[in-house]
């Protein structure tokens, strides 16, 4: 058997050996010693006769991960699975790994990134979406013989508590209506408390959306925020057009309020919002309340879930409740008066009249389990 060549140190301290793969191409490894040299010379060995055939110790997670984003995904699906790439990369992916050697990563490594976001509250979906970049990233590594196995496979989301009871209480809606009394963020809470509007429809309703004659909203439009800007998009499907009663009392504070902007619901500039601007609308509210010794978490999503939780108290038909929250697969007409003759949608107008007063009333249907 031919023994290797003893090994003489460098001039910065290293030893360095010459290894000959199968394929005839070179590599060259180092170590501060002969023995550590020995052991890279194996493992490329190894990593060779297990089919990895490309080996290159020296590309790292974040180069890796930038041509793999170039070559697979940039410009090859929405805007918002775009946007979702690069923040998991940038904002977690990077930061954690990015200057480790993409055949020295392990499960570990990825399960402690998963882990360490889990213990800070963020959401199983957020892990999510940092593990599909992973497992692209990996996967694709494999393929081209950089590694030998996706160290992604076996990861598991690290089990985040969700509070369950979404919508609020009655008491909790007071406080709500309450604190946010007065502040820039008040007509945009009563409307998606009252009018169950998502925040993408809250950034683009107009002052002309609204009908004087029936008192109502017509949804037609939202927008989704790419970089932080709204960019006007149509509904999911026909069922995100509708036409939403306005509560009187809600009626009224619109009526009462300046337009000065075509939004209902601008920026502190009086422009369209953008998403920092959505978020910073609401946070006043949240950091009063949440300081409160019986504060509570209030967002746009909980205020919507519980317009949906209202509709039901009131006894509304499941087809009209789906069809006010834009779940259902109604069309909605040119013709508004001819919309407002619908059975399900002029009975819910009749009823509606009364949310507020079934929001702020407790009931035993509302008693949490």
């Amino acid at each position: 058997m031919k023994k290797d060549k003893e090994l003489k140190p460098r001039a910065d301290g290293r030893y360095c050996r010459k290894v000959t793969l199968p394929s005839g191409e070179s590599k060259f490894v180092y170590g501060y010693t002969p023995a550590e040299v020995k052991r890279k010379k194996d493992k490329l060995m190894l990593l060779y006769a297990l089919g990895a055939t490309n080996i290159n110790s020296k590309v790292t997670v974040q180069k890796w991960g930038k041509m793999w984003w170039e070559v697979k995904k940039e410009g090859k699906t929405g805007h918002k699975s775009q946007y979702g790439y690069t923040s998991a990369m940038n904002n977690y992916i990077f930061p954690f790994m990015g200057n480790m050697k993409v055949i020295d990563v392990r499960d570990m490594h990825i399960q402690t990134l998963i882990n360490e976001m889990g213990k800070k509250d963020l959401s199983e979906s957020l892990q999510k979406k940092v593990l599909i970049a992973l497992n692209g990233m990996f996967k694709y590594a494999k393929k081209n013989g950089l590694i030998i196995s996706n160290p992604v496979e076996d990861v598991e989301v690290y089990n985040v508590p969700v509070d369950i009871r979404e919508a609020l209480t009655p008491n909790e809606v007071k406080i709500a209506l309450d604190t946010c009394k007065g502040m820039r963020a008040e007509i945009g809470i009563h409307l998606a408390l009252y009018c169950g509007l998502r925040r993408g429809e809250l950034a683009e309703i107009k002052w002309e959306d609204i009908n004087n004659q029936y008192e109502c909203l017509i949804v037609t439009n939202a927008v989704e925020y790419i970089n932080n800007r709204p960019k006007k998009k149509g509904p999911k499907s026909e069922a995100g057009i509708r036409i939403i009663p306005i509560p009187p009392e809600l009626w009224q504070m619109l009526q009462n309020s300046p337009r000065n902007s075509i939004y209902i619901v601008p920026s502190a500039k009086g422009v369209q919002m953008s998403e920092s601007a959505v978020r910073r609308l609401i946070e006043p509210v949240q950091n009063r309340i949440e300081k409160r010794s019986d504060g509570f978490r209030v967002t746009w999503h909980r205020l919507r879930h519980t317009y949906s939780t209202n509709l039901e108290k009131m006894g509304l038909s499941p087809k009209t409740r789906q069809y006010l929250m834009g779940h259902a697969t109604v069309s909605l007409t040119d013709n508004v008066y001819t919309h407002f003759q619908d059975e399900h949608l002029e009975i819910a107008a009749k009823k509606l009249k009364g949310i507020y007063k079934t929001s702020l009333k407790s009931t035993p249907w509302n008693i949490q389990k």
